[in-house]
């Protein structure tokens, strides 16, 4: 089961290229990042980064869910704006 916590994560480490840097980004620790990054691999079955000595690069399947997952945060940012404005009107 895909999680929007773990999609908004995932593109904060594909955006910096890091997870250190990703997680000072949530406020969150590191741990805690390669948790998340840690379940998407398992639900895609593959590696999303080819981790580096100085950061990581994205491999084939994390740019495929990259793409797909700034349309779903993008998506869900939306609906989540419709209702506030229904709520304040």
């Amino acid at each position: 089961m895909l999680h929007l916590r773990d999609l908004h994560c995932f593109t904060r480490v594909y955006e910096s290229r890091s997870f250190s840097r990703a997680a000072d980004s949530l406020d969150t620790v590191q741990s805690l990042v390669s948790t998340r990054i840690q379940r998407l691999e398992q639900f895609v079955g593959a590696p999303l980064f080819v981790r580096l000595h100085r950061g990581v690069v994205s491999t084939e399947k994390g740019e495929l869910l990259y793409q797909h997952a700034k349309r779903v945060l993008r998506d869900v940012a939306e609906l989540e704006s419709v209702f506030r404005e229904r709520d304040s009107a």
